[in-house]
């Protein structure tokens, strides 16, 4: 019994690869078919378009008004998001304002500030920094402009013999990590709240009616190419199948055409670009209204 059910189960499962594989080569055969009956016309699809780019042909079909027009507009918006990345991308690189010229290290003291610049927003005097500094476990220091000032200025603290100097150091250094510490939210907030979004919007709605407009042009130089062979072609006997295949390719085109509107009229719906941007300016606002008090204060309390 045994013997038969094994038997059984293995021609099962040799009927079953059979059936796989004359499905797999039934698929191919229908990729061959069609890949033969719409190479020529591709071909012919690529040779009309080189020659409306050289001027050669003016017989071409015109799209709606509604089509152009919200491809202008596409354009125009894909054209603003793009230009404004490749200025806000620099909010992506930590040390886009570090000084390039400024050495890594003054000496064996400045080697151990790197790690601790976090911790100085806490302290008050030259006292607590001195205890931060030999407390706190090292981390990596950001590549900033105001790091490196703090930097600096923490350890220029410690080589003078001015004690009233020497605190202001200490205090400006403390500012300077603050607001440090400030941009790096600024950058995070711009990078969240606005790159993110115009990267979604150019990633998504943009590129499927960029799509969309591709297959327009398609379907509307394969129609053109038929439609041309229609005309050119006198005889009685292919008139009638060379119309109906005109039919076709018109219908596709004019189907293309729709869904394109659609794709173009989606971006232009939700391309509210002063959202974004005051998205943008909100994230530069907390970072230079917070500076400006922090300054503010070292000003007042020196």
């Amino acid at each position: 019994m045994s013997q038969y059910f094994d038997s059984f189960s293995k021609k099962v499962q040799e009927l079953s690869t059979s059936v796989s594989q004359k499905a797999q080569e039934a698929q191919l055969d229908q990729k061959f078919k069609d890949l033969k009956t719409n190479l020529p016309l591709l071909a012919n699809s690529t040779q009309r378009m080189l020659q409306e780019k050289l001027g050669q042909v003016t017989d071409i079909s015109q799209l709606p008004d509604e089509y152009v027009q919200l491809e202008h507009r596409v354009e125009t918006i894909k054209l603003i998001y793009e230009n404004f990345l490749k200025v806000t991308k620099i909010y992506e690189n930590e040390s886009y304002d570090y000084p390039s010229n400024v050495k890594e290290s003054v000496d064996e003291f400045s080697k151990l500030v790197g790690g601790k610049l976090h911790d100085l927003s806490k302290v008050t005097n030259r006292e607590q920094a001195q205890n931060v500094l030999l407390s706190s476990p090292q981390m990596k220091e950001p590549k900033t402009l105001n790091y490196a000032l703090s930097k600096v200025a923490l350890t220029s603290s410690e080589h003078v013999e001015d004690e009233s100097l020497a605190n202001f150091l200490a205090k400006y250094s403390d500012s300077q990590t603050k607001i440090a510490q400030l941009r790096l939210q600024q950058d995070t907030m711009i990078q969240t709240k606005f790159n993110k979004a115009i990267k979604e919007k150019l990633e998504q709605d943009i590129e499927t009616s960029t799509k969309a407009r591709k297959l327009v042009e398609q379907k509307r130089l394969q129609y053109d190419v038929v439609r041309s062979n229609r005309l050119k072609n006198t005889k009685p006997e292919k008139q009638a199948a060379l119309q109906v295949e005109e039919s076709t390719h018109e219908e596709e085109f004019a189907k293309a055409t729709d869904d394109a509107i659609i794709a173009m009229s989606k971006v232009v719906e939700l391309a509210d670009f002063s959202a974004n941007l005051h998205e943008l300016v909100a994230a530069q606002l907390a970072y230079h209204k917070s500076s400006a008090e922090i300054l503010e204060e070292l000003v007042n309390e020196v």
